[in-house]
């Protein structure tokens, strides 16, 4: 994926072949793209289409990532990308939210690459297209049926209509009206969604995500409570004990001669302990 930072770890015993070849292959492509971008007019029309066409794939491909990580769920990204997910574990949903964080940063890092692509009249004419414009204001503009924004990244969808803005003036005089109508309607209809609805929904997926949250922060301290739940046999050290007597190392039993005191063995930093204490009263006989 050009949209994803690659390098080179040093992990013992691990092969870093496969690393290795990705990486290459992914800054070949980039050198590639620019390349094309920077000459587009003294190349073969057919050379840079057939580069666009693998860059609006890859276009497409991390959109997809980034709006349907929830889709494993068995239910429509529409319908279960924002809902609570009864089923999931505590790590599979903080897990799942920060895949579908890091697919949205991937998709507007390979925008700002497309951006630099996207030098030359040449390139932007062709991606003047409706397979493009499409694609970018998918980015920019598509929702879910509860209103919140397909792709939440503010910078992401941002970037999608900043490659937009270099694409537009460069239609041609004869690209059809119906082409040009929907890119209005959706850019005036994305202006009224930001201004009206997005709010009140981002507000009501934001308190949905907090109920989520606490709601497995309840339940994660409720199982760690009981896993951390260790017998500890409390002692005490019959050498720093004061008109006490120690009786099989863990009862204090207090004696004779007035106020006195006991040191255990174990020291008290956190947590909760539950102390018992009974009280005898003996009395003398006339």
């Amino acid at each position: 994926m050009l949209g994803q930072p690659l390098q080179l770890l040093q992990k013992p015993g691990v092969s870093q072949l496969g690393t290795a070849l990705k990486v290459a292959s992914t800054r070949l492509l980039q050198i590639l793209a620019i390349s094309t971008g920077t000459y587009a007019d003294k190349l073969c029309p057919k050379v840079v289409q057939s580069l666009l066409d693998l860059l609006c794939s890859q276009l497409k491909n991390l959109l997809s990532q980034a709006g349907v990580n929830l889709s494993s769920l068995g239910k429509k990204p529409e319908d279960v990308k924002y809902e609570n997910s009864s089923n999931l574990e505590k790590k599979d949903f903080r897990a799942l939210v920060h895949k579908q964080h890091t697919a949205e940063l991937h998709l507007g890092d390979f925008l700002v690459f497309l951006r630099r692509v996207v030098s030359s009249k040449a390139i932007q004419s062709k991606m003047a297209s409706p397979k493009w414009t499409e694609v970018l204001l998918n980015i920019a503009a598509q929702k879910c049926s509860s209103g919140v924004p397909l792709v939440g990244n503010l910078r992401t969808r941002l970037l999608a209509l900043h490659v937009l803005e270099a694409v537009l003036p460069a239609c041609e005089a004869s690209m059809e009206d119906d082409q040009i109508s929907q890119v209005v309607e959706q850019l005036f209809s994305l202006l009224s969604d930001c201004m009206w609805e997005a709010p009140v929904a981002q507000v009501k997926h934001a308190v949905q995500v907090k109920e989520r949250v606490q709601e497995l922060r309840l339940q994660g301290e409720g199982e760690e409570e009981d896993e951390n739940l260790p017998i500890q046999e409390v002692s005490f050290d019959p050498e720093k004990a004061q008109c006490c007597v120690v009786e099989n190392g863990q009862g204090l039993t207090h004696g004779s001669g007035g106020k006195g005191y006991g040191l255990s063995s174990t020291g008290i930093s956190s947590g909760c302990y539950q102390w018992k204490v009974c009280g005898v009263f003996l009395s003398a006989d006339p």
